[in-house]
C-alpha cells in the first residue's frame, strides 16, 4: 500500500458529491445527517499517474485512507518512499498475488433443500416474513472468499432473473466474476437470500452487492481488499454489509499477526475501515470468530454487531469467539452457529457450524428491521438489535447481549411510544381523493382491525393490518361521496373518526 500526503489535484470537491456519490448513498447521508467530507473525496489522479510513470502497477484505491494498491520490488519502494506526495508505504502480501489465476471448474448439480424455519424462529425472523418483511428495496452487500456457482443454482436464480445483483467484483483476482472456485460465500449468501423450494433466506427480495475480498493464503491485503470493498459499496449506496472473516493470527507472514492488545477496536487495518463505514451510516454485521478467545476484528469494533454462535438448545458453542473488555461487550449478540442449514455450492442442503453462519442468520434480522424502520438511523438499528437481546439486562462477554427477536424489537419500540397516544389521524379529511392514515409508532407491528362503517351504522367494509414506518401512512381508497366512519381497533383500545368524502 502506498499513502499520499493529501488529495491535491482531485477533480472532485464536496460542493458536487452527486459527482462521485450515488443518490441512494447521498439519501442515506442525508436521512442519518451525516456531513460529506474530504474523506469522501477520490484520490488524486496526479499522485496515481507519477506512480504509473515510474513504472508501477497500481491497482485500487481507498478515498477514506488515502491510498493504492501496487505490487513493487524492494528497489521501486525505495524510490516511492521518497516520493513528496506520499507519506508512507505498507507491505501486506508476498511475491505477486494480483496475477490473475484461472477460474475452477464449476459442477453444477441440481438443487436439494430444506426448511430453515427453526433457526429463523428463534430470531422472529418467522414473524417478520408474516408482516411480509423480506428485504424489499434493501441493498445488502456480501463480502466473503467467493460465490461459485451463484449464476447456476437454483436458489439464486430469482435475484439473477430480477436483476438484483447490483455488481459483483472480485479483488483478489481483479476482475467482476466472484465464480472463482471458493464457495464460503455461496454458502454465507444462501441464508441471507435463498429461495428454492422450501428454503427460503432471511431476505430473499433483497438487491445485493457481491464481493471477494479473502484469499486462499493470507496476508494484509485482504483488509486492505475490505476496504476497497467498502468504498465502492458505500457510493452505491448499500444499506448492510455482512462479513463472515475475521482477522486476528494465522497470517501466511507472522509479522502481521496481531496481539490481543491491538483488538482494541481501532487498531487492525479492517477495523479503522469498518469504523469509517460505520461513519457513513452504513450497518455492519460480522462473525465473532471461531477460536474461542478473543473476538477477531473488525469484530473488534464498537460500530460493528459481532455475531456469536449457539447451538438449536440456546448453548453457546465451544469455538464462538468471546470478548474481554467490561464495558463493551462482544460478541454483540448470538445466532444458530451450530447445524446452520445453507445451501452448499452444489446445490445441496447441509447443517454447518461457526460463526461465519450465525452472521448471515443476524443479517436476516437486521434486514427485516431496516425494512420496518427505515426512518431510524445505522446507530439506532444497532441499539435496537442489542437492547432486544434475551440477555439484555445482564450482557456479558460470552452471549453478549444475548439472542435478540423481531417480536421484542416491536414490544421495545412499543414501550417507548407514548403511552396516551391515539391509534391513528386521518388527512385530510374532508378529502376528494384518497385519505391517508398515520398510526401511533406505539401500534407499529400490532395487528390492527380497520372498520369502515356507513352514515347508517352499517359495516361496509373490514380488514386487517400491520403498521411498521414502512408502510405509514396507509392509503384508503373511498370510491363513493358521502360520510363515513373509521373505526380501528387495537389490543388496547379503540380510534373512531368521522370522514367526509366530496
Amino acid at each position: 500500500m502506498v499513502f499520499f500526503i493529501d488529495k491535491a489535484g482531485s477533480p472532485y470537491s464536496i460542493q458536487a458529491p452527486e459527482e462521485f456519490l450515488s443518490e441512494r448513498a447521498l439519501a442515506r447521508r442525508a436521512k442519518e445527517q451525516i456531513v460529506i467530507t474530504e474523506e469522501d473525496i477520490p484520490i488524486s489522479p496526479n499522485y496515481t499517474q507519477g506512480l504509473i510513470d515510474l513504472g508501477i502497477e497500481v491497482y485500487y484505491s481507498t478515498k477514506w485512507m488515502n491510498g493504492v494498491l501496487v505490487q513493487m520490488d524492494q528497489n521501486e519502494a525505495v524510490v516511492v518512499q521518497n516520493l513528496p506526495y506520499v507519506t508512507s508505504i505498507e507491505k501486506v502480501a508476498a511475491n505477486a498475488p494480483l496475477q490473475q489465476r484461472a477460474l475452477k471448474r464449476a459442477e453444477p448439480l441440481p438443487g436439494q433443500t430444506n426448511a430453515a424455519i427453526d433457526q429463523q424462529r428463534m430470531l422472529g425472523i418467522d414473524l417478520m416474513h408474516e408482516y411480509g418483511l423480506y428485504g424489499e428495496g434493501l441493498l445488502i452487500g456480501v463480502f466473503d472468499d467467493g460465490f461459485t456457482n451463484l449464476s447456476q443454482l437454483e436458489a439464486f436464480r430469482h435475484i439473477l432473473e430480477e436483476d438484483r445483483l447490483l455488481y459483483s467484483f472480485d479483488f483478489v483476482n481483479n476482475r467482476e466474476s466472484v465464480e472463482n472456485g471458493e464457495d464460503h460465500g455461496t454458502r454465507v449468501l444462501s441464508i441471507i437470500g435463498a429461495n428454492q423450494f422450501n428454503y427460503k433466506g432471511g431476505v430473499p427480495n433483497a438487491t445485493f452487492i457481491l464481493s471477494a475480498t479473502e484469499a486462499p493464503q493470507e496476508y494484509r491485503v485482504e483488509e486492505y481488499n475490505w476496504l476497497f470493498a467498502a468504498e465502492k459499496a458505500d457510493s452505491a449506496g448499500v444499506d448492510i454489509i455482512n462479513t463472515s472473516l475475521g482477522y486476528k493470527t494465522g497470517f501466511t507472514d507472522p509479522s502481521m499477526n496481531y496481539t490481543n492488545a491491538q483488538l482494541d477496536g481501532e487498531t487492525a487495518v479492517i477495523t479503522r475501515a469498518a469504523n469509517i463505514a460505520a461513519s457513513k451510516g452504513i450497518i455492519l454485521v460480522n462473525s465473532a470468530g471461531n477460536s474461542g478467545s478473543l473476538v477477531s476484528a473488525p469484530a473488534d469494533s464498537p460500530n460493528v454487531l459481532a455475531v456469536g454462535a449457539i447451538a438449536a438448545d440456546s448453548l453457546i458453542a465451544s469455538f464462538s469467539s468471546k470478548g474481554t473488555s467490561s464495558n463493551v461487550f462482544k460478541p454483540d449478540v448470538v445466532a444458530q452457529g451450530v447445524s446452520t442449514l445453507l445451501i452448499t455450492s452444489q446445490g445441496s442442503m447441509a447443517a454447518q457450524n461457526g460463526t461465519s453462519f450465525s452472521a448471515p442468520m443476524m443479517t436476516g434480522l437486521v434486514a427485516g428491521v431496516r425494512q420496518a424502520y427505515p426512518g431510524k438511523t445505522a446507530a439506532e438499528i444497532r441499539d435496537m438489535i442489542r437492547a432486544a437481546g434475551d440477555r439484555a439486562t445482564n450482557p456479558d462477554n460470552v452471549y453478549g447481549y444475548g439472542i435478540p427477536s423481531f417480536g421484542r424489537i416491536i414490544e421495545n419500540e412499543r414501550t417507548l411510544a407514548a403511552a396516551n397516544s391515539v391509534i391513528y389521524s386521518a388527512y385530510p379529511n374532508p378529502t376528494a381523493d384518497d385519505l391517508l392514515l398515520r398510526f401511533d409508532e406505539k401500534y407499529f407491528g400490532e395487528l390492527l382491525t380497520i372498520q369502515i362503517i356507513n352514515p347508517n351504522g352499517r359495516l361496509k367494509n373490514q380488514f386487517e393490518f400491520v403498521p411498521f414506518e414502512s408502510r405509514n401512512p396507509l392509503k384508503l381508497e373511498l370510491n363513493e361521496s358521502g360520510i363515513y366512519f373509521l373505526r380501528v381497533i387495537s389490543n388496547s383500545g379503540t380510534t373512531s373518526r368521522k370522514i367526509i368524502k366530496y
